[in-house]
């Protein structure tokens, strides 16, 4: 495994390479979510190396061992994103991101379309076609569910919370406001992509996520269960679709 930082801009991110044993495929880039970091897709990254996959992860800004910043915009995000790829030296690969990574992912996707192959979007949040889905979308109440999964996510990754700059909310939130632009450019997307719902039973409607595969040219749905991070709590399911997706 290779540690290493990168600098993107004046925040420095933390980045992983890991190499398969018998690279039989394009390298994955994954992209983690919001208050989490690259430890989240340990057994998603085992899993892709023992297939001959090549993985890349690394601590957005703001979270992990990665500098916060003094706003966090989605373009600045996708811009880290590219600056890791660069830093890696990848040329053709494919991405996996969650929630935030998602939409890092994406923009990733539009920057580099001859270089992102295929692209997995996992309960990814859409930006707003109403108003009213701006609640739905980004809320997220406090239910037992939510303080059981936050009380495994210290055990699992401890220090991945504490080390989360919490007032990145206030700059996130306001970029998932209704903006047409946005559904156009998704319209445009050239990759063949596969949207993933964990299913009804977290805060991300399934049927937005249905909405944003049926937009994509070349998008595929697939709703599993587990919640908002259907990687750590379906692992097995997730895996097995992703893998056969990025095949």
């Amino acid at each position: 495994m290779r540690h290493d930082y990168v600098t993107s801009g004046d925040v420095r991110l933390r980045v992983q390479h890991v190499r398969a044993p018998a690279p039989s495929g394009p390298p994955v880039l994954l992209i983690h979510g919001m208050a989490a970091d690259h430890r989240t897709w340990r057994r998603t990254a085992a899993a892709l190396r023992a297939a001959g996959r090549d993985t890349i992860t690394y601590d957005q800004r703001g979270h992990g061992g990665s500098d916060h910043s003094a706003e966090y915009l989605l373009d600045e995000f996708a811009a880290d994103a590219e600056r890791v790829v660069d830093h890696v030296g990848l040329d053709r690969f494919d991405v996996v991101g969650h929630s935030l990574g998602g939409q890092t992912a994406l923009r990733l996707a539009w920057r580099r379309p001859d270089g992102v192959r295929r692209l997995v979007l996992e309960e990814m949040p859409p930006v707003a076609q109403h108003a009213n889905q701006v609640q739905d979308a980004m809320d997220q109440p406090l239910t037992p569910r939510r303080v059981w999964l936050a009380v495994k996510q210290v055990v699992q990754t401890p220090g991945a919370l504490s080390r989360f700059d919490k007032t990145m909310m206030d700059s996130v939130s306001p970029q998932f406001d209704p903006d047409p632009a946005w559904w156009k450019r998704l319209a445009q997307t050239p990759q063949e992509t596969l949207v993933v719902s964990g299913g009804p039973a977290d805060f991300l409607r399934p049927e937005y996520l249905q909405l944003v595969a049926d937009a994509l040219p070349r998008g595929s749905y697939e709703e599993l269960t587990g919640g908002h991070t259907v990687h750590r709590e379906a692992p097995a399911a997730f895996t097995r679709r992703v893998l056969r997706f990025l095949a």
